[in-house]
């Protein structure tokens, strides 16, 4: 039973893993697609800015600087692109499917309601848990094992005997004998005391590795949550900077296209707003992998 209940551990602790990496290959993709948002702004403001240097009203250094931008944006694309392509083989991989088949998350990079509550703290459903108390519980065992070898023993006989000197099975004299008797061994005794004593520390032994666990299992879930607390603070946080990053973006387009600001403060906003559009992703992310751990911390899915 305990074999067992380490097994559904390690079942929770490869749905944490799977769940992660899943959560990771969404992150990337996505990065991606964020990426593309601004690279799309990049060259409509370069457009923009090409434009108006045709009509006199800029110099050439605004597209060249809108250009470079999106240059930038590229490059670094190209590395996220990498990055989700890594991620994605690398979630492939723990599912042990083929290369020709495609993985494309679908769950979308996002929080429910659900995943504001207060985490319950039972860690009733830790299969660690449970295999330690089996075992504190079969060493108390062996204690009461160990003291009942040394009691007496009672033992049940019966003979019955027949004489024929005709044939086996033939009539002639018989005798039979019954008895109870007791059995009782003293002179092994001190190796006896030694047997109890033995189970005893095996019994004391199993029981520190149970309250190490449990207070192992009690920091962890603690520690889950308050990477889930940080997680959603920092996801709100994000929110409101991505916002605000928003209407700086609108106010700063009026300004360029009036004249009364440089390219550079339109670029300097557009590249704000990109990471906080990123930012905004890596929160959300890390509040779903917090969910995970606290769902292996309470051995949700130990099964």
């Amino acid at each position: 039973a305990a074999r067992a209940a380490g097994a559904r551990r390690a079942a929770g602790a490869m749905v944490l893993t799977v769940t992660g990496a899943y959560w990771d290959a969404q992150l990337a993709t996505q990065r991606v697609a964020a990426l593309d948002t601004g690279l799309a702004a990049a060259r409509a403001h370069a457009g923009r800015a090409a434009a108006m240097r045709d009509q006199g009203l800029v110099s050439g250094l605004d597209a060249r600087l809108a250009r470079l931008r999106v240059a930038q944006l590229d490059a670094q694309r190209v590395t996220v692109q990498a990055d989700a392509e890594n991620a994605l083989a690398a979630l492939a991989t723990l599912l042990a499917l083929p290369d020709s088949v495609i993985v494309k998350p679908t769950d979308p990079l996002t929080v429910d309601s659900s995943d504001a509550l207060p985490p319950a703290g039972d860690l009733s459903g830790r299969g660690d848990l449970q295999g330690l108390q089996l075992g504190s519980r079969a060493a108390s065992l062996g204690v009461r094992r160990a003291w009942a070898a040394q009691l007496p023993s009672l033992a049940a006989f019966a003979d019955v005997g027949q004489h024929s000197p005709r044939r086996p099975f033939g009539p002639g004299s018989s005798d039979w004998t019954i008895g109870v008797a007791i059995v009782w061994r003293p002179f092994p005794g001190l190796a006896g005391v030694g047997a109890v004593a033995r189970a005893r520390a095996e019994h004391d032994a199993a029981q520190a590795r149970l309250e190490a666990g449990e207070r192992q299992a009690r920091l962890e879930l603690a520690q889950a949550q308050r990477f889930h607390s940080a997680a959603l603070r920092r996801m709100a946080v994000s929110r409101d900077a991505r916002a605000e990053a928003a209407q700086a973006l609108e106010q700063a387009r009026l300004r360029y296209r009036t004249g009364t600001a440089p390219i550079t403060e339109l670029l300097d906003v557009q590249a704000a707003l990109t990471n906080a559009d990123l930012d905004l992703l890596a929160a959300r992310h890390d509040v779903l992998v917090a969910r995970a751990f606290l769902d292996f911390a309470t051995g949700v899915n130990d099964r």
